[in-house]
C-alpha cells in the first residue's frame, strides 16, 4: 500500500473512532494530524520546498484553532510566521498548501480550492469547538465563503480579493470578458479563476454573521480598497473590525506593517476566544 493509501486508511479509522467517542481529545487531535500528514507527504513527494509546504502547529491540550488559507500566488510560507506567532500564544494552527495545478500539470479551478478548504475546516472543527479562519488575498475570499459555516467563531481577512485595483491591465481584462468571455477565460489561466472567485463572492455574500477582522494596506498595488468597504457593509457582528493601514503592501504578513498586523490579529482572536469561553453556545 502506498503512503497515500496508508494515510487515507488511517484517516478513515480515526474518523470512526471520533464518531464513536466524540469527546476523546486524543482521537480528534490525531485526526487533524493525519489530514496534515496527507498534505505534507504530498508536498514532499512533489519536491515542494520546506518553507512552502503545509504546516501544523498543534498544542498539547484543548485549544482554540485557526485554519489559515494562503493567497492565489502564494504558499503557506506567507502565513508561517503569523501561524507561529499565534501558536506561541496558545492557538493551534493549520495551513494546507493549495496548488494551482494538479498531479497531471493541469490547472485546477478556484472551486477546487474551495472544496479543499471546506474539507480542512471540517477537520479543524472536529478538533476544536473554537475555530477561526485566517485568509490572505484569495484565501480571504474563500474565508468569506467559509464564514457561512455554522459554528465558526470568527474570520480574519488580510487584503481579501474582492475587487481588483483599477489599472490599464484590469480594464483590458474587463473588456476582454465582455467581448469574448469564453476566449478570455481560456487564455487568462489562473488569473481568470481568481476573477471568477471574486465575482462569485460579490454575488453570494449578502451578510457576514460571524465576527470579522478585515485589514488592508493603503499601498496595496493589487487590490482595491472597495473590498474592505464591501466587508464593512455586509458585517452584522458588533465585534467586527476593519482598517486600512498606512503601509504594508499586498502581503500584509511580510510588509512594513507585519508587527502591527500580527498584534491586531492576535488581539482580535484572543477577544473572540474569551467571548466564546464565557458563552460556548454563542
Amino acid at each position: 500500500m502506498t503512503w497515500h493509501g496508508q494515510i487515507n486508511r488511517t484517516i478513515w479509522e480515526l474518523q470512526k473512532f471520533v464518531e464513536n467517542e466524540p469527546t476523546n481529545q486524543r482521537f480528534r487531535r490525531e485526526l487533524l494530524r493525519a489530514h496534515f500528514l496527507q498534505h505534507f507527504e504530498f508536498d514532499k513527494a512533489f519536491h515542494v520546498s520546506r518553507d512552502d509546504r503545509s504546516f501544523l502547529f498543534l498544542q498539547d491540550g484543548e485549544s482554540p484553532a485557526c485554519l489559515m488559507i494562503h493567497g492565489a500566488q502564494g504558499t503557506p510560507a506567507e502565513l508561517r510566521e503569523l501561524g507561529n506567532f499565534l501558536y506561541q500564544r496558545g492557538f493551534s494552527v493549520y495551513c494546507p498548501r493549495l496548488s494551482r495545478i494538479d498531479t497531471k500539470e493541469r490547472m485546477v479551478s478556484w472551486e477546487s480550492w474551495m472544496t479543499q478548504s471546506e474539507t480542512a475546516l471540517e477537520t479543524v472543527m472536529t478538533y476544536s469547538r473554537n475555530v477561526y479562519v485566517v485568509g490572505t488575498s484569495l484565501g480571504g475570499t474563500i474565508g468569506l465563503l467559509l464564514g457561512r459555516t455554522k459554528g465558526l467563531k470568527g474570520l480574519v481577512l488580510l487584503a481579501p480579493a474582492i475587487y481588483a485595483r483599477r489599472s490599464i491591465r484590469t480594464r483590458l481584462y474587463e473588456i476582454g470578458r465582455l467581448v469574448t468571455p469564453t476566449l478570455f477565460y481560456r487564455f487568462a489561466g489562473w488569473k481568470g479563476e481568481v476573477i471568477k472567485a471574486m465575482d462569485y463572492t460579490r454575488k453570494k455574500i449578502k451578510r457576514i454573521s460571524c465576527p470579522t477582522l478585515a485589514l488592508q494596506a493603503a499601498d496595496d498595488q493589487q487590490l482595491s480598497h472597495r473590498g474592505i468597504k464591501f466587508v464593512r457593509r455586509h458585517c452584522r457582528a458588533r465585534s467586527s473590525e476593519s482598517s486600512i493601514l498606512p503601509r504594508g503592501s499586498h502581503t500584509l504578513t511580510r510588509g512594513e506593517a507585519k508587527e502591527d498586523v500580527f498584534k491586531r490579529v492576535h488581539e482580535f482572536l484572543e477577544k473572540q476566544s474569551e467571548r466564546h469561553a464565557k458563552n460556548p453556545e454563542d
